[in-house]
């Protein structure tokens, strides 16, 4: 059993003309401007750096609702809500000085080997189960600490981690607020931006758009999408709502066969339900749904008769989505199988468009 939580991410999307977000980014005690401050759009590719006056500009902005995050060597993350629209946003964010400083960072790989068995255990966690270790890498793994309690592993970071990802084609700046991991569950959380790397040559940039659709392809993003479009048996998605109790029952019968009293069938439009005129999608069931991806084929599947991708998600208390299909919070589903098994090596940004 496995559950990844990945971004701290507030990101819904309701129409595909594009608009634009300004401001200053200053100190919040001597509200002197702060040049070079980061400005971003968390989870996204979407993002800049305050000019010499400290003012920013971010474009090509999709109408919705979005967490903008700022930030500056010294400070405290400066977390906002911003509503894009047709009406000009213009920003004034205030940072806090943060006490922890560069200082503090203490350079201790490979000095010790409790932490790079530590680091070892960190990488299959975060990163995930299956990528290569010559096209995904931490530029800086030393900003790291570990710490093992009994049958639990805990992992924090004193900087931003700074993830090199050369078989998809992004630079990804995690500020990860820390990674747990017990037995049977993997957690972990934090704000990410992604920055496209520059292709060598056209054969490269060729080889990132492939691997991006790759991955994009029976995931999550992709499932939740197809959900909301009511396409899921057209994306290559078989779906069913699991009865109570049937998860400890353990695997019996058919995938398929829907005569025993494991699942039930459903339609998606069952499902989805505008929430409280908010412009989002609540995902209305409390059952847990069990699905395989059909276009893909895996060597020693959950059950004979669907050799595919498995997976269970568990809703965690209120789901809701934005009308693309991105999950709200991601702490409202509970990934256990093949989607639970992706790590950062594998995510796509959130405005990934396939």
């Amino acid at each position: 059993m496995k559950l990844i939580f990945c971004l701290l991410l507030s990101f819904s999307v309701f129409s595909q003309e594009k608009f634009r977000v300004s401001g200053t980014v200053k100190d919040a005690k001597t509200l002197e401007t702060i040049p070079g401050a980061s400005v971003y759009l968390e989870g996204t590719t979407i993002g800049t750096q305050a000019d010499s006056l400290g003012r920013f500009t971010l474009k090509n902005i999709a109408q919705g609702r979005y967490q903008l995050v700022s930030s500056f060597v010294g400070y405290k993350h400066a977390l906002q809500f911003i509503d894009i629209n047709k009406q000009p946003k213009q920003l004034v964010i205030l940072l806090e000085e943060d006490n922890q400083t560069l200082a503090e960072v203490r350079v201790i790989a490979g000095l010790d080997k409790g932490w790079e068995k530590g680091l070892r255990k960190f990488e299959h966690a975060f990163l995930g189960d299956s990528y290569s270790k010559k096209e995904v890498r931490i530029l800086n793994k030393e900003v790291l600490n570990f710490e093992t309690d009994d049958d639990r592993f805990l992992a924090t970071a004193l900087a931003p981690l700074v993830i090199e990802n050369l078989s998809l084609g992004y630079r990804i700046t995690y500020t990860l607020d820390r990674l747990e991991q017990t037995n049977d569950l993997t957690s972990f959380r934090g704000l990410g931006r992604y920055e496209f790397l520059t292709a060598s040559d056209a054969k490269q940039q060729k080889r990132w758009d492939a691997n991006r659709k790759e991955a994009y392809l029976g995931s999550l993003a992709h499932f939740l999408k197809a959900l909301v479009e009511n396409r899921l048996e057209a994306e290559g998605y078989n779906a069913y709502l699991l009865k109570p109790g049937a998860m400890q029952m353990g695997r019996k019968g058919y995938f398929y066969d829907i005569s025993t009293n494991r699942h039930f069938p459903f339609q998606a439009t069952e499902l989805i339900k505008p929430f409280n005129q908010t412009g989002l999608l609540l995902f209305d069931t409390q059952n847990a749904m069990e699905l395989v991806y059909n276009q893909r084929r895996v060597t020693r599947p959950m059950y004979t008769d669907a050799p595919y991708p498995y997976t269970i998600l568990i809703p965690k208390g209120r789901v809701l989505l934005s009308p693309n299909g991105n999950l709200m919070d991601p702490f409202s589903l509970e990934m256990r199988g093949d989607m639970g098994r992706i790590g950062m090596a594998e995510l796509l940004p959130l405005d990934y468009n396939p």
